[in-house]
């Protein structure tokens, strides 16, 4: 019986052996695995250190950022006058609309972009749908369907890209 009983246990132990090799296996696996993720977050972070401590970098990317802007706050009307030859389309190809505005190119290389929220103070919330001209900087114009915008007059108020 003895002999038997060992007989019947050495496949046991042999499986037992056999799973605990692949657990080792596995794990050694996982383990070089976390050793290249470790030494590519060390990378990037050290990337990044050398990126802050860039005094010139940190202004330029500040200035590019900024969500917050006075702006100088003008109105439009769709006439060729006002616009373009064809007043009724926007510079982002979409139609002119109530609540859209156009704003200066120095504030669309900044991030200020077709499609994104704008709220200026005072005024309401407003979407980014077309451009002013060149000559213009730091400045937005809103879109009014009826109206004179010549009435609108020119202000200054606060502008606050939305991430909504």
């Amino acid at each position: 019986m003895n002999k038997i009983a060992h007989v019947a246990v050495l496949p046991v132990l042999i499986a037992a052996l056999l799973c605990s090799f692949i657990a080792i296996v596995v794990q050694q696996h996982q383990i070089g695995e976390l050793r290249g993720a470790i030494s590519h977050c060390e990378y990037r972070a050290e990337a990044v250190r050398m990126l802050v401590s860039d005094p010139e970098y940190l202004t330029r990317l500040e200035a590019q950022t900024r969500p917050v802007a006075t702006v100088t706050v003008t109105a439009y009307n769709a006439t060729p006058e006002q616009c373009d030859a064809d007043p009724g389309i926007a510079a982002s190809m979409r139609p002119v609309k109530a609540g859209t505005i156009a704003v200066s190119r120095d504030l669309f290389d900044k991030g200020w972009v077709f499609g994104k929220k704008v709220r200026l103070e005072g005024l309401g919330i407003f979407e980014i749908n077309d451009l002013m001209a060149a000559r213009h900087s730091k400045a937005i114009d809103i879109f009014l369907a009826d109206g004179d915008a010549m009435n609108f007059g020119k202000r200054r108020a606060k502008a606050a890209l939305l991430s909504i």
